[in-house]
């Protein structure tokens, strides 16, 4: 087993293959997260019902006494203000992402593995940019044991057939060495091909915490798993609310 293996084993649970993780890191771009103001004492309720957290560099340091059940930490490699909506305070102009560690720096961080966005939709430097960053990390994660998390994002204004777009973002991120991907629910006809193409883990991106017919297709597909993002902290009870999503999961560790 090499290190690209035992990492993904740290937020890919060993036994059942499956995975629960929870992404914080918009706050690099979006300031402030409602539920999250205290990120310490916000994210600290739900590490222990989470497989993984994902981070900002500057968040993976305030994340405080965690012991080793509890979640595996990610950190972002990237920034973009394409998170950012037309009703931002700073709207963005044009899109943007740009790279904000390396992977020796993220092993510096202590993280488990590393998260970058492939965005779709926008112009052709932007698209190559991603690829470029992409092949670049996941050489350095494989020379460090360190693996790359792709995240597709077909968000920009030239997507006309979503479905296509995510698996087209899907066959990048695999082309480029991603050791897991992640994807937004194309629907079930997309999420096929996806699943008959991806010789990878991948999860599928969900917006709500009211997903367990979404993880019933997801891994009677193949798929390992949920990926969830910070709007889960503008729910009551997030930390309840995923423990039951864990157990949905995990069934099988439950019960252990």
């Amino acid at each position: 087993m090499n290190g690209i293996e035992n990492r993904l084993r740290e937020f890919i649970h060993f036994q059942d293959h499956r995975s629960l993780i929870v992404d914080v890191s918009a706050g690099v771009a979006l300031g402030a997260l409602p539920g999250l103001e205290d990120f310490s004492a916000g994210v600290s309720p739900i590490l222990p019902v989470i497989d993984g957290l994902v981070c900002s560099p500057g968040q993976l340091r305030r994340v405080e006494r965690r012991s080793q059940n509890e979640a595996a930490l990610l950190v972002r490699a990237d920034w973009t203000n394409v998170l950012r909506s037309p009703g931002f305070i700073l709207p963005p102009a044009h899109p943007k992402r740009v790279s904000l560690l390396s992977a020796k720096d993220a092993s510096d961080l202590g993280a488990c593995g590393m998260v970058i966005s492939f965005l779709l939709g926008y112009e052709e430097e932007v698209e190559a940019a991603c690829m470029r960053d992409t092949v670049q990390l996941a050489l350095e994660g494989k020379a460090l044991g360190l693996p790359l998390v792709v995240e597709v994002r077909p968000t920009g204004s030239r997507v006309s057939l979503y479905g296509k777009a995510v698996e087209l973002g899907a066959s990048y991120a695999l082309e480029g060495g991603a050791d897991v991907i992640v994807i937004p629910n194309p629907g079930k006809e997309s999420l096929k091909t996806v699943a008959a193409f991806v010789s990878v883990p991948w999860l599928v991106k969900t917006n709500g915490l009211a997903a367990a017919e979404e993880l019933a297709t997801v891994l009677a597909l193949g798929g390992v798993g949920l990926w969830l993002d910070h709007t889960v902290f503008e729910q009551p009870d997030p930390a309840g609310q995923l423990k039951n999503l864990h157990c949905q999961l995990h069934p099988a560790l439950e019960k252990s």
